[in-house]
């Protein structure tokens, strides 16, 4: 009963004084059609990814070599920077690798910077480490999202040529300003395939390991052997 009274004595009062309620009423309306004009409106609104990972590889240690020799002194060195924020830093380690998964203070606007210096200072803080570390690597794109993906196949066409039309249409996408970023994905390099003929190349006077020297320098991979495996056997 008591709500009751107190509903009734706020509708009597907003009905005695209507002008004043109008009023009220009438300007949150301008406010808020003010609000919605000045709202930012963006369909890809601009945001800043603060996440990152540093990958250190250290072939042949254990988990916990990996640990006391890499792994604390990495975050050790992390740390160093301000921007970092550490309650929300964090690694995982296993046997010959470690991930630290690094995020960056809120108050940090310019994140390319930040990396930039953890990268830079990544490439020097790895001489401070055992000789057995083979890399430190950081990324941070993590904010690149695939927009579109083209495909490219043909039944007559060669590979080096899917390979020229790839280059011809990247240079169209690449005058698009809202295009940031390119990457090839399953791509098939062209091969040769070279048979000496052993004879031949001594009769003209070519020596066959100045030849095979020539080839290794322009890229040529050897076989390394070749085994025949003649599971027949007899009873």
């Amino acid at each position: 009963m008591e709500n009751t009274k107190e509903q009734t004595g706020l509708i009597a009062l907003a009905m005695k004084y209507n002008k004043i309620v109008l009023l009220l009423i009438s300007t949150l309306v301008l406010f808020g059609a003010f609000a919605l004009y000045r709202m930012p409106k963006q369909e890809f609104p601009a945001f800043t990814i603060r996440q990152g990972v540093v990958v250190g590889v250290y072939p042949g240690a254990t988990s916990a070599e990996v640990e006391e020799q890499l792994v604390k002194p990495l975050e050790n060195f992390l740390f160093t920077y301000k921007e970092v924020k550490k309650a929300k830093t964090y690694s995982q380690s296993r046997d010959g690798i470690v991930y630290v998964f690094v995020e960056l203070n809120d108050d940090v606007n310019n994140k390319d910077e930040v990396w930039s210096k953890i990268k830079h200072g990544l490439s020097t803080f790895k001489m401070q480490l055992p000789s057995g570390v083979l890399a430190l690597i950081a990324n941070d794109d993590f904010g690149d999202t695939s927009a579109l993906l083209i495909a490219l196949e043909s039944d007559t066409k060669t590979y080096r040529q899917l390979g020229d039309y790839m280059e011809q249409l990247e240079g169209q996408l690449r005058g698009i300003e809202s295009v940031s970023n390119l990457r090839r994905y399953g791509e098939q390099k062209e091969q040769l395939s070279i048979y000496v003929d052993k004879e031949k190349v001594a009769s003209y006077g070519i020596n066959l390991y100045s030849l095979y020297q020539t080839l290794l320098t322009k890229g040529m991979i050897a076989p390394s052997g070749k085994i025949d495996n003649d599971c027949t056997s007899s009873n």
